[in-house]
């Protein structure tokens, strides 16, 4: 029996580690650890393998096991692009035009929906300021609904896209993709809320 004591507690040691929840991959992992975000993987959904594409990279996907429905997450943490920002700034010159990172959420997302739609320009819709706030700790949020095209959207067709963003710690992206839009009324419940600002 002694002998196999090891072999249980090595055994019992893997078992915790594969079920923890923050057994996630290392990039999104460091991500979510430097825009100081939480997450909660949603039960019964499938870890998938990234797709590399050039319209919008992200950094962890789930799919539900009985649907084609999958959410993709991306995030970026601010705290790499503050310290760009005052580079730039010891170097300006009269008449250069600095934005704070605080305030390229907006225009990126818009980006970010054009490239995944193959350039289309649905409407952005903004959340409440109290409902961003209560629900995700965010200081800014917005969603917009889509058509998908390209490498990003290959087996799909729609995609809602929700971002927010927090002051000084950064912006994070929700890839919802579906071939069936009564899947966003039916589907999100469970995963909406998974990725939050601490």
């Amino acid at each position: 029996m002694k002998k196999f004591l090891p072999c249980f507690s090595l055994l019992f040691i893997c078992l915790l580690t594969a079920l923890k929840s923050d057994n996630l991959p290392a990039l999104f992992s460091n991500r979510l650890a430097r825009a100081q975000m939480t997450f909660i993987p949603p039960e019964n959904y499938v870890e998938l393998p990234l797709i590399k594409n050039g319209q919008m990279h992200y950094e962890y996907a789930l799919k539900n096991p009985n649907k084609n429905f999958e959410v993709r997450y991306a995030v970026m943490p601010l705290d790499s692009v503050f310290i760009q920002f005052e580079s730039f700034k010891k170097n300006q010159k009269p008449g250069d035009v600095l934005l704070s990172p605080n305030k390229l959420y907006e225009g990126s997302f818009g980006a970010i929906i054009a490239n995944i739609s193959g350039g289309q320009q649905p409407q952005i819709q903004l959340f409440p300021k109290d409902a961003i706030k209560n629900e995700y700790n965010a200081d800014w949020g917005a969603f917009a609904l889509c058509e998908v095209s390209g490498e990003f959207g290959k087996g799909y067709k729609y995609c809602m896209a929700v971002a927010i963003h927090k002051d000084d710690l950064g912006d994070a992206y929700y890839f919802y993709l579906t071939d069936n839009s009564s899947d966003f009324q039916n589907l999100l419940e469970p995963i909406f809320h998974a990725m939050k600002f601490k």
